[in-house]
């Protein structure tokens, strides 16, 4: 007999609804996991300023979001936007990740939260960052992630400050972007936004540095299913997706 959908773990996602990425989900789940996806408003045809998600991160019904999900009996609950929940700083991460929880009825994570705990789970200190963002969305990541004790060695920005010119970046322009953000003594390197689409090539890029590479969409993902208690390694996705979670998660 055939197995219905989600029979081992549902996850409950929150996506932007100018994000073009939904499909890389679906594919960064193991047998017998469904995603469940839901959008939340973005203004200004998915503009993406410090003000833009500063706005969003602030403005929307997380709460009624989370409600609605909840519906669905999910096991893990994300606010999957990693500009939407950096930009307010960690403790109204913090916040936001109680209350969706509190309204999901089941854990939740951000995706701010979720590269933090890549990074804990990777046991990295020194970091490497890129993004597609303006630079002050820049700044308010490296101060991010910096709060949780990790070193920056690098940060670079595309300077793109709409979601479809995040969203329609090619392998090219983000593995263009991957190099220049890499520095030798960076011990991983992050890609920011949950419009691009990195996991595809991961290994390659991952071969060709000698270190572990993680984007947004996968850094989330992989923290989602950890949390809904699917540990199953995910094959040719990554360092990441061979790890647990780590201490103190």
């Amino acid at each position: 007999m055939e197995q219905p959908l989600g029979w081992r773990a549902r996850l409950g996602i929150i996506y932007p609804a100018s994000g073009l990425a939904d499909m890389e989900y679906y594919q960064l789940c193991p047998p017998g996991v469904s995603v469940h996806v839901t959008r939340s408003s973005m203004p200004d045809e998915g503009a993406v300023t410090l003000e833009h998600m500063t706005a969003v991160a602030g403005g929307e019904r997380f709460d009624q979001l989370a409600e609605d999900l909840a519906t669905v009996r999910p096991h893990c609950i994300a606010w999957m936007c990693t500009s939407g929940s950096f930009s307010r700083g960690p403790e109204w991460d913090a916040e936001l990740r109680r209350l969706l929880s509190s309204h999901g009825r089941c854990p939740a994570t951000t995706t701010s939260t979720s590269l933090v705990e890549g990074f804990r789970a990777l046991g990295v200190k020194k970091v490497a960052l890129g993004t597609p963002y303006e630079p002050r969305l820049n700044e308010k990541l490296v101060q991010y992630v910096q709060h949780f004790g990790f070193e920056v060695t690098n940060h670079v920005g595309l300077g793109l400050t709409l979601d479809w010119d995040i969203g329609t970046l090619g392998p090219m322009a983000i593995h263009d972007l991957v190099q220049r953000a890499n520095t030798p003594d960076a011990e991983a390197v992050f890609v920011s936004d949950t419009g691009i689409i990195l996991s595809p090539f991961v290994s390659t890029l991952e071969a060709d540095l000698g270190k572990p590479v993680f984007s947004a969409n996968m850094a989330t993902m992989w923290h989602s299913l950890r949390l809904a208690g699917v540990g199953e390694p995910l094959p040719g996705r990554g360092r990441l997706f061979e790890m647990p979670l780590g201490p103190g998660a």
